[in-house]
C-alpha cells in the first residue's frame, strides 16, 4: 500500500510538470495519442471527464432532482432524478439503474446521449440513478468514511435496508408502487435478489419486475479471478489485522492516480479494463479518461469477501463472520442461505459469453431456481453470433455498439414488463 501511494506521487508530480500545455484535451480517438493528448491535434474535450453525476446529467442537457435515501442503519445516500427536457411530463413507469461495485451512478450518464440514463428518458421513463454505500455520495449519521465502521457493511445489509429504502423513497415520490422497474449491473443485480429472495411479499409491493445485466448470484470465473477467491480469506485477515476495511480510498487520490496513469499508459488502463471485464474490445478508446474518472472507487473489503465465499461455497448464501460470531448473529454455524425460491418478480437476464466472472450456467442455475413464473435469460447480443461482438462483464455499461447490440432489445423487455406503456 505504501509503495502504492509514493507510486501516485511521483506520478502526480509528473503530470504536473510535463503535461501542462491544453490540458482541456481529455479525450482521443486512438490510445496511441493520449501520452501526447496536451498538444495532439487529434485529441478533443470530452466534458464528461472528471464530472459528478450531477454535472454530467446537466451536461448534456437535461435537470435532475436529489433525494436523500436514508436507510434503518443510519447511511444517507443521494439519488438523482433525470428529468425531461419537455414540460409534457413522463409516460412511462419509474426505472431504477443500480450500479456494481467499485462504480457509481456516474456509469448511467457519462456516455452522452449513448448513456442508458438519457436513452431511457427519452423512451419516456421516469430514471432514478442509485448511489449505494460506497459510492462518494453517502454520509453515516456516526461515522465519517475516515472510520473503520463506516466500511464494515455486507452486502446483506445493504440488501436488507439499503435497497427497501431506495424502493420505498421512490415509491413515496412518485405514488407508483408495484410500477418500478429495477435494472441491476453486477453487485446492483446481487442485491435485489438478496432483497426480494428475504422479503418477497414487499418486493412485488414495490416492483414491477427486475433486469439483471451480468447478473452475480452464482460465480463461474475465469483462473486468475478463482485463485483470488480461494485466496480471499487470507487476504482478509491481513486486511482486518491491518485494520483496513475499505480499497481505493480516499477516493480522490485513486481516480487522481488513474487519470495520469491511464494518460501515460493508456495501453496499460486498457489491460486493466479488459481483465475487470473479461472482454474491451468493444471498449471506445475516446471515452478511457472518463471510464476511469469513476472507476475504480471505494469497495468494501467485506463485499469482496463475500463473493469469494459464494464463489468457495457454491451456495448463495449470507456473510460468513465465522461460527462463533455467526450463532450470535445467525443462530447457527454456517451462515443462511438465500432461498431464491421466494422471488417470484418477473426477471430478465442479459449475460455476456466474455464475462469475467459468470458464465451461462451460472444464469441457467438462477433461472431454474427462481420462484418467478414470468422469466428469461439472453446471450447479448441477443440473436448474434458473430465472436468479436459477444459482451464482457461490463460491455453493458461502455460497448461502442451497445445501442443496436443491447438498447433495443431492452427496450422491447422493458414494454414487457409495461404492457400499456408504448415507446412509440
Amino acid at each position: 500500500m505504501l509503495l502504492i501511494f509514493i507510486f501516485q506521487i511521483v506520478l502526480c508530480s509528473i503530470s504536473a510538470t510535463s503535461f501542462t500545455i491544453h490540458q482541456e484535451n481529455n479525450a482521443c480517438p486512438s490510445l496511441k495519442y493520449y501520452p501526447v493528448k496536451a498538444f495532439s491535434s487529434h485529441c478533443y474535450v470530452n466534458p464528461n471527464v472528471l464530472a459528478s453525476t450531477p454535472e454530467s446529467i446537466k451536461l448534456n442537457g437535461y435537470k435532475y432532482a436529489t433525494y436523500k435515501v436514508v436507510s434503518e442503519d443510519g447511511y444517507t445516500s443521494l439519488m438523482f432524478r433525470v428529468l425531461p427536457q419537455d414540460n409534457h411530463g413522463r409516460k412511462g413507469p419509474p426505472v431504477v439503474l443500480e450500479h456494481g461495485i467499485q462504480t457509481n451512478s456516474a456509469i448511467w450518464t457519462y456516455r452522452g446521449n449513448k448513456s442508458l440514463a438519457f436513452v431511457l428518458t427519452e423512451a419516456g421513463y421516469d430514471v432514478w440513478l442509485v448511489n449505494q454505500r460506497d459510492s462518494g455520495y453517502t454520509t453515516h449519521n456516526k461515522y465519517k468514511p475516515s472510520d473503520y465502521n463506516f466500511w464494515a457493511t455486507s452486502m446483506d445489509d445493504v440488501a436488507s435496508k439499503g435497497v427497501p429504502a431506495i424502493l420505498n423513497t421512490i415509491a413515496t415520490a412518485t405514488n407508483k408502487s408495484s410500477s418500478i422497474i429495477y435494472i441491476g449491473h453486477s453487485r446492483g443485480s446481487t442485491l435485489v435478489f438478496m432483497y426480494a429472495s428475504e422479503n418477497p411479499e414487499e418486493a412485488q409491493k414495490l416492483l414491477r419486475g427486475v433486469v439483471a445485466l451480468s447478473p452475480i448470484v452464482y460465480l463461474n470465473p475465469n483462473l486468475v479471478v478463482r485463485v483470488l477467491c480461494y485466496l480471499a480469506p487470507i487476504i482478509g485477515k491481513v486486511l482486518e489485522l491491518l485494520r483496513i476495511p475499505v480499497l481505493n480510498y480516499p477516493v480522490g487520490l485513486t481516480i487522481g492516480f488513474y487519470q495520469i496513469l491511464c494518460t501515460n499508459l493508456p495501453y496499460f488502463c486498457k489491460l486493466i479494463l479488459l481483465l475487470t471485464s473479461g472482454s474491451a474490445n468493444q471498449f471506445p478508446p475516446g471515452d478511457l479518461l472518463a471510464v476511469f474518472s469513476n472507476f475504480p472507487i471505494t469497495i468494501s473489503v467485506m463485499h469482496i469477501l463475500q463473493y469469494a465465499q459464494i464463489y468457495r461455497s457454491g451456495k448463495f448464501q449470507k456473510y460468513n463472520y465465522g461460527k462463533k460470531q455467526n450463532m450470535l448473529k445467525y443462530q447457527q454455524e454456517e451462515p443462511p442461505l438465500y432461498n431464491l425460491g421466494n422471488f417470484k418478480l418477473p426477471i430478465y437476464m442479459y449475460y455476456g459469453e466474455r464475462d469475467i466472472l459468470i458464465k451461462k450456467k451460472s444464469v441457467e442455475r438462477v433461472f431454474k431456481e427462481v420462484g418467478s413464473t414470468e422469466k428469461e435469460y439472453f446471450s447479448t447480443p441477443v440473436g448474434i453470433d458473430d465472436k468479436k461482438l459477444q459482451f464482457g462483464h461490463n460491455d453493458f455499461v461502455w460497448s461502442i455498439y451497445i445501442e443496436e447490440l443491447f438498447y433495443k432489445d431492452l427496450l422491447r423487455t422493458l414494454s414487457k414488463l409495461q404492457p400499456k406503456f408504448s415507446l412509440e
